[in-house]
C-alpha cells in the first residue's frame, strides 16, 4: 500500500504540474502570437518591430519546458532576419536545433538545420552553411523527403561552384536535378539548370552552359504562379549575355541583354538584375566602339549606391575604369579601379579583384611589375584555397557521417538500457495493477455496503412514515367519529329540549301582563341564543376534516403544532393548493417531513422566535419551500454546521434539490429548498 500511495502522490503532482504548464503555455502562446504578428507589421517602424520581436524572444528563451512549438522559433527567426538581425535569428535557430536533437525529432532537425544553413549562406559564411546543409541532408536521407533533399544538394552545389570546385558542384547539381524531374518540382529544376550552367562556365564549357541556360528559360514558363516569375525568366538571359561578353561575342551579348531587359521594367521591380543586364549591354557597346556606354555605367553605379549592392558597385566601377583607360583619362580610371579593388578584396570577390589587377598596370605603367606579381600571388593563393576548400568540404562530409555512426552506437546502448528499463517498468506496472485491482475490489465492497445501508435506511424511513401516516389517519378518523357522535347528541338532545322550553314559554302570547312578560322575556332571549350557538357548534363539528388533499398537508400542520414549544409563537403555514400530494413520491414526502422536523427543532433550540412562516409553493421546475423565522439569526460563514444542518443538506441532495440558508443576526433565518418534480404528473 505504501508503494501505491507513493505512486499516486507523484501522479497527482505531475498531473498538477502538467495542467499548470498547459495553462502557462496557452498564456505564452497568445502573447507570442501577438508579438510576432506585430514584429512583421510593415506599418510599424523598424524600432517598434524590433522591440516586439525582442520581447517575444525573451518569452521563448525563458521557456525551457521543451513544449514551445517550433513554429514560434521559425516565425520569430524570420522576423529577426527581415529586420537585419541575423545574429538573433541564428541564436533562436541554434536553440531550436539543440532542443530538437534532445527530443530526437528528425523532422525538426532537418528543417532547422536547413534554415540555419540558408542564413549562413546569405551571410556568405559558406563553411558553416555547408556544414548545416550536410547535417540536414543526412537526416533527410532517413526521412526520404526528395524535395528537401534536392534543395539541399543544389545549395551545396552552388557553394562548391562559388569555391571553384566545379566538378563537385556539377555532380551535386545533377543529383538534385534527378529529384526535381522525379517530383516535377519546376523551381528545383530551374535552379539546377542555372547551377549547371555556372559550373560549366567555370569549366570553360561555354556551349554546354548556354544549352542549360536555354533550358532554364523554357522551364521558367512553368513558374508563372510564382511571385518572382519575371526575375526567374530574366536571369538566364543575364548569364548567357555574360558568356558572350567573356567570349567577346558582343553582338550576341547585346541581343540577349536587350531580350532580358524587355521582359519587364526591372529598374523598378528588380534593380540588381537591371544593373547587371544594363552593364553587359553598355560594356558590349563600348567594346564595339559605341560612345553611349558612359551614361549607362554611371546610371548603374548610381543605382548600386542607392540599393547598397556591392557587386553592382564593383562591376560598374570596373567598367568605368576600363572606359576611362580607353579614353586616356588615367586619373579617373585610377579612382574607379582603386575603389573597386578595395571593395572586391574586402568582400572576397576575388574573380573581380583578379580582373582589376589586370587593368591596374595600364593605369600605373611604372608599377606594372608590382601589380603583375600581385595578380600571380592572388591566383596561386586562390588555387590553394580551392584545394583546401575541396578537402575541407570532403572532411565535413566524412566527419558528419562519423558523427552519425557514433550517434548510432550511443543510441544502440541507450536502446539496451531502455529495454531493461521497460522490463522493470512492466514488472512495476503489473505490481501496481495488482494493487489497483485489490484496491478496486475493496472500494467496491465498501460502496456496496454503503449502498445496502442507504437502501435499508430508506426502507426504514419509508416504513416509519407509513406507520406515522397510518396512525395519523386513524387518529383523524377517531376524531371524526367523535365529532359526529357529539353532533348527534347536541342535535337530538339539547336542542330538542331547548326548543320545547321555548315553545312552552309561548304562553306569554295569552298572558301578556307586565308581570308575565317581565318574568319570561329574558329566559326566551337566552334560550334562543343558546339554540343558535349549539347549531353553529354542531355544524362545525360535523365538517369533514379532510379537504380532498392528501394527509401529508395535515401531517405537516400537525407536526408544527405539536413541536411548537412556545405557545406565544405564531405559526403561519401556506401550502399551494395546486400541488396534488397523492402524485408526489413517498420518499420525497418522507425527506421533506424530516427536514421540516429538523428545522422546527433548531428554531425551538436556538432561534428564540415568535413568528414562524412556512411556504410550500409550486415552481416552474417542481416545489419551492421556505421556512422563515424572526429569531436571533447567526453568521452562516462563521458558524460550524452541526449534524442537523448536514442532514437537511444531505436529504436535499438525495432529492436532487437545492438547499441554502440565509441568516442575519437579530433579523432572522430563512431556509430555502427547491425540489425538482415533473409537472406533467400534476393535475390542476
Amino acid at each position: 500500500m505504501k508503494l501505491f500511495t507513493t505512486i499516486l502522490i507523484f501522479s497527482i503532482f505531475f498531473i498538477g504540474c502538467e495542467r499548470k504548464n498547459e495553462n502557462s503555455y496557452a498564456s505564452n502562446a497568445n502573447k507570442l502570437n501577438w508579438l510576432i504578428s506585430t514584429s512583421t507589421d510593415t506599418n510599424k517602424t523598424k524600432a517598434e518591430r524590433l522591440e516586439k520581436a525582442s520581447l517575444a524572444s525573451e518569452i521563448i528563451q525563458k521557456n525551457d519546458t521543451l513544449v514551445m512549438s517550433a513554429d514560434y522559433y521559425f516565425e520569430l527567426a524570420d522576423s529577426f532576419l527581415q529586420l537585419g538581425e541575423s545574429d538573433k535569428c541564428l541564436e533562436l535557430l541554434q536553440k531550436l536545433y539543440r532542443k530538437s536533437t534532445l527530443l530526437k525529432d528528425n523532422e525538426a532537425i532537418q528543417n532547422v538545420s536547413y534554415s540555419i544553413a540558408t542564413v549562413y549562406n546569405k551571410e556568405t559564411k559558406y563553411d558553416s552553411a555547408y556544414y548545416y546543409f550536410t547535417k540536414s541532408e543526412k537526416v533527410v536521407l532517413k526521412k526520404k523527403n526528395e524535395n528537401l533533399l534536392g534543395n539541399v544538394k543544389i545549395w551545396k552545389a552552388e557553394i562548391l561552384s562559388f569555391k571553384n570546385d566545379y566538378v563537385g558542384a556539377e555532380k551535386l547539381a545533377i543529383e538534385a536535378l534527378k529529384f526535381g524531374i522525379e517530383k516535377k518540382n519546376n523551381l528545383l529544376i530551374y535552379n539546377c539548370y542555372l547551377t549547371l550552367g555556372s559550373t560549366l562556365v567555370g569549366l570553360d564549357n561555354y556551349e554546354k552552359a548556354v544549352d542549360y541556360y536555354n533550358k532554364a528559360i523554357e522551364i521558367s514558363e512553368k513558374l508563372k504562379s510564382n511571385s518572382n516569375y519575371l526575375s526567374y525568366k530574366c536571369q538566364p538571359y543575364n548569364h548567357i549575355a555574360n558568356i558572350y561578353v567573356k567570349t567577346h561575342k558582343y553582338e550576341k551579348a547585346i541581343a540577349f541583354a536587350k531580350q532580358g531587359l524587355a521582359i519587364a521594367n526591372f529598374k523598378i521591380i528588380d534593380p540588381p538584375i537591371y544593373c547587371y543586364l544594363t552593364n553587359k549591354l553598355a560594356y558590349s557597346k563600348f567594346k564595339l566602339g559605341k560612345k553611349s556606354s558612359l551614361k549607362q555605367f554611371e546610371e548603374t553605379l548610381k543605382i548600386g549606391n542607392k540599393i547598397n549592392s556591392i557587386p553592382v558597385q564593383i562591376t560598374s566601377k570596373i567598367y568605368l575604369g576600363e572606359y576611362y583607360l580607353n579614353q586616356k583619362d588615367t586619373l579617373k580610371a585610377k579612382g574607379y579601379l582603386n575603389d573597386a579593388q578595395l571593395q572586391a578584396h574586402k568582400n572576397n570577390f576575388f574573380e573581380d579583384e583578379l580582373r582589376i589587377l589586370n587593368l591596374l598596370p595600364l593605369a600605373y605603367p611604372q608599377e606594372k611589375f608590382f601589380y603583375t606579381s600581385k595578380y600571380i600571388h592572388l591566383k596561386d593563393s586562390l588555387q590553394d584555397v580551392e584545394r583546401t576548400s575541396r578537402n575541407k568540404y570532403a572532411r565535413i562530409e566524412f566527419e558528419t557521417d562519423q558523427l552519425i555512426q557514433e550517434k548510432k552506437m550511443v543510441e544502440n546502448k541507450k536502446n539496451e538500457i531502455s529495454k531493461q528499463f521497460i522490463l522493470y517498468a512492466i514488472m512495476s506496472a503489473l505490481v501496481l495493477l495488482l494493487l489497483l485491482i485489490i484496491l478496486y475490489h475493496k472500494n467496491k465492497n465498501i460502496k456496496l455496503e454503503k449502498l445496502f445501508r442507504k437502501q435499508e435506511q430508506a426502507l426504514n424511513d419509508s416504513q416509519i412514515y407509513n406507520l406515522m401516516l397510518s396512525n395519523q389517519q386513524k387518529m383523524e378518523e377517531g376524531k371524526l367519529i367523535e365529532k359526529q357522535r357529539i353532533s348527534r347528541e347536541l342535535h337530538d338532545g339539547i336542542i330538542g329540549k331547548l326548543s320545547a322550553i321555548r315553545m312552552n314559554l309561548y304562553e306569554i302570547k295569552y298572558n301578556q301582563s307586565p308581570e308575565s312578560i317581565q318574568k319570561h322575556l329574558g329566559h326566551i332571549a337566552e334560550m334562543k341564543n343558546i339554540e343558535e350557538e349549539i347549531r353553529n357548534l354542531t355544524h362545525e363539528l360535523n365538517t369533514n376534516v379532510f379537504s380532498g388533499s392528501d394527509d401529508f398537508e395535515t401531517t405537516i400542520k400537525a407536526l408544527f403544532t405539536e413541536l411548537n414549544n412556545n405557545p406565544l409563537t405564531e405559526i403561519s403555514i401556506e401550502i399551494d393548493q395546486r400541488i396534488d400530494w397523492l402524485l408526489v413520491d413517498i420518499n420525497v414526502k418522507m425527506n421533506l417531513y424530516r427536514i421540516f422536523q429538523e428545522a422546527l427543532q433548531n428554531i425551538n433550540k436556538y432561534a428564540d422566535a415568535n413568528i414562524i412562516t412556512i411556504t410550500i409553493a409550486k415552481s416552474e421546475t417542481g416545489i419551492s419551500i421556505q421556512i422563515a423565522d424572526n429569531g436571533k439569526g447567526f453568521d452562516v460563514m462563521q458558524t460550524k454546521k452541526g449534524i442537523g444542518l448536514k442532514n437537511m443538506h444531505h436529504r436535499a441532495l438525495e432529492l436532487m434539490g437545492q438547499f441554502s440558508i440565509e441568516s442575519k443576526q437579530n433579523i432572522g433565518t430563512k431556509i430555502n429548498l427547491s425540489i425538482p418534480i415533473e409537472f406533467n404528473s400534476f393535475e390542476f
